[in-house]
């Protein structure tokens, strides 16, 4: 992969997707980017899709920071930061470069930029009963405003919420450890939550979130530090299209 383009520019948050559904002989590629221990992580997976994706995405997001920093993918390394967060470390740690990750299904977004950033994806056709995790995650405002939308729409609002809350509380660095309930982030007068909310957190240090356009059946939100930066998107080439 050629280095991204704007990988310099500390005022952009640069979006990738890709598919964690790869031929066999590219799976092996990503594979054998990987770690030991992610590789040991992947083949204890009770289902071999599930590893398979994990593979996929780790491989992925290991070509993806290498062509930023110049460097081999499998030469990265990773640790967890708070609340599991992943960080770069070792030799890459002091490049200044931020990134984060979300995947649903069969699909994945990374987040690569040069400030703390946020992402969540999430695929509206997973089982999940919002009914009766909406009142846990919004402000009383957000959740009248909720239950004001029409029917047909819940399901979609509630996905669009979602994504922006995870989005925030990972750019935070808190995870659901930010209490998703203190975050007033969905749904502004019109009922519609897709543009940007600036926020302050508890040290008075300023965020942004946003709802990214995407196809439909799809929800996906990106938060980052600061609210002047500047998002642009791409997608990473399915195995053999080359295409970008």
């Amino acid at each position: 992969m050629a280095a991204p383009s704007g990988s310099g520019d500390g005022g952009d948050v640069q979006v990738w997707r890709a598919s964690l559904r790869q031929p066999t002989e590219r799976l092996a590629e990503l594979s054998a980017h990987l770690s030991a221990d992610e590789r040991e992580r992947a083949a204890r997976f009770r289902f071999p899709e599930h590893g398979n994706r994990f593979i996929a995405g780790r491989g992925l997001l290991r070509e993806l920071l290498a062509a930023y920093l110049d460097r081999p993918a499998a030469a990265l390394r990773f640790a967890q930061g708070r609340h599991g967060k992943p960080v770069l470390t070792g030799a890459e740690a002091g490049a200044g470069l931020c990134f984060n990750l979300s995947h649903s299904e069969d699909g994945v977004l990374y987040a690569v930029a040069r400030r703390a950033v946020g992402a969540d994806l999430e695929c509206h056709g997973r089982s999940v009963r919002y009914e009766a995790i909406i009142d846990r995650i919004c402000t009383s405002g957000e959740l009248a405003c909720f239950q004001a939308q029409p029917a047909e729409r819940r399901r979609e609002a509630f996905f669009g919420c979602w994504t922006r809350k995870e989005a925030i509380a990972k750019a935070l660095g808190g995870g659901l450890a930010s209490g998703l309930r203190t975050l007033e982030v969905c749904f502004a007068k019109d009922g519609r939550p897709e543009g940007r909310l600036r926020l302050r957190d508890a040290e008075g240090r300023e965020w942004s979130v946003l709802s990214l356009p995407l196809e439909p059946g799809w929800s996906g939100a990106l938060a980052g530090a600061g609210a002047e930066w500047r998002w642009r998107g791409r997608r990473l080439p399915d195995a053999g299209d080359g295409t970008s």
